[in-house]
């Protein structure tokens, strides 16, 4: 016989516990023979309190074999079904440990007296242990039937133009859904922004394609710290009101759909931990020029929505994800900006109010009195410093650094190139077009 088997004091751990239970009046649980002889005890055969037996019990006790189980999308442990105590299913919470640790104190179950931290503690390494992922598991129950459905979602069920363009978005979109679900963390550098009137549905259809248990609308901006939150425990998560968004909130934007790792303390934890990002971002708008950014939006894939039909699109919901599944599990490219992509974006640019007098001012057709005498036709190399005097008719005396990046910005915008040219005894910029026959 083992030492463990013989127990700390020398006896065999199966009768110590008998004798035990008879001291107390009570008999030996029929129930527990195979998990009983794991625990450590004392030299009376009482179970030590200690981190290993709450373990064991946890795992290996009927009643709560597999109940405690941390759910990876929420990054919370759960509660798979009602516990001894009658609390459950749900996620677990600090009055949990504390009911857990009455429960193994009682002599009629496993008489050990342990604190509700060591209970906390024992949880988290049990959950983790059983692990699970419900949008994988959702994905990997689904059975694709065959028939190619993604290139036509947006134009069947959202309304929209049936072109190269929307049929690409449509895959490469659920397909990113899916990578990010079965590869968390991994890189999706785009987001759909769905524009149409208000009360389209538009927001309707994404909580119905993604399950409204894995969706949530973003109620901050991407700007403040709360957004973050909404994130947890998400798949699809809506952006919405992109018109109202100024440039800077719309450059958090894109800095929150390139990210692939959150920081934060989960509920069960006492450290800050890094956690792969689970979700893709869905933008909505009633509007259609909400880019503000001069350095474009390649972040944003918009699709204009006419009709969109809730109903049908919820009837074919598995289809479209087993599809997904499958294109995923194939390597398709769902990375690759859509051909046409940038004619989109550029579409949905606010262009400055300097935009329209500049380029006039550049192609010779301002005001004669607005050009040098030596200048005649379209201009074909500027310095920002003539560009402001002469065609938006500013004095140098007011030409402010903020202004002068505008204008830069405006040139690049409209696919001029910055060179560094000597001037006199100083080197300084100027401003040509990218093709010097336009």
């Amino acid at each position: 016989m083992s030492s463990r088997e013989e127990g700390v004091g020398g006896g065999n751990v199966q009768s110590l516990a008998e004798a035990a239970y008879r001291q107390r009046g009570k008999s030996r649980p029929l129930d527990v023979p195979d998990w009983w002889p794991l625990l450590a005890l004392t030299q009376r055969g009482t179970p030590t309190a200690c981190l290993h037996n709450v373990v064991t019990v946890l795992t290996r006790h009927p009643e709560w074999s597999a109940l405690l189980r941390l759910d990876q999308l929420a990054n919370r442990i759960v509660l798979t079904r009602e516990t001894p105590y009658g609390r459950g299913p749900g996620e677990l919470i600090d009055v949990d440990a504390a009911e857990i640790a009455a429960w193994m104190g009682d002599p009629g179950n496993v008489g050990m007296a342990v604190s509700s931290g060591v209970v906390m503690e024992a949880a988290e390494m049990v959950a983790t242990r059983e692990a699970f992922h419900p949008v994988q598991a959702y994905l990997e129950g689904l059975a694709w039937d065959g028939e190619a459905r993604l290139p036509h979602l947006f134009p069947d069920h959202f309304g929209t133009a049936r072109d190269e363009y929307t049929m690409a978005v449509g895959v490469n979109f659920m397909v990113s859904a899916v990578a990010r679900a079965m590869s968390p963390g991994c890189k999706v550098d785009f987001m759909v922004v769905l524009e149409g009137a208000q009360g389209l549905g538009k927001t309707r259809a994404v909580r119905r394609l993604f399950g409204r248990r894995w969706y949530a609308e973003a109620m901050e901006s991407p700007a403040s710290k709360d957004f973050y939150q909404s994130l947890v425990g998400r798949w699809g998560v809506e952006i919405s009101e992109m018109h109202a968004f100024s440039k800077a909130e719309v450059n958090k934007v894109k800095q929150a759909i390139t990210t692939q790792e959150d920081v934060y303390r989960p509920s069960y934890g006492r450290l800050a931990r890094v956690f792969p990002r689970h979700c893709v971002f869905v933008g909505t708008t009633n509007d259609d020029d909400y880019l503000r950014d001069h350095t474009g939006g390649r972040r944003f894939l918009p699709v204009r929505c006419t009709e969109i039909n809730v109903t049908t699109l919820e009837g074919l919901r598995d289809q479209l994800w087993a599809e997904a599944t499958v294109r995923y599990r194939e390597g398709h490219a769902y990375w690759h900006a859509p051909s046409g992509a940038t004619d989109e974006q550029d579409a949905r640019f606010q262009e400055d109010s300097w935009t329209e007098p500049i380029r006039e001012w550049l192609l010779g057709e301002g005001p004669s009195t607005a050009y040098p005498q030596h200048r005649t036709g379209p201009i074909q190399e500027i310095t920002i410093t003539e560009l402001m005097q002469q065609a938006l008719g500013i004095e140098i005396a007011r030409h402010t650094r903020p202004d002068q990046m505008r204008v830069g910005h405006i040139l690049k915008r409209m696919g001029w190139t910055r060179h560094r040219v000597r001037q006199g005894h100083s080197r300084g910029y100027v401003y040509r077009r990218t093709d010097p026959h336009e």
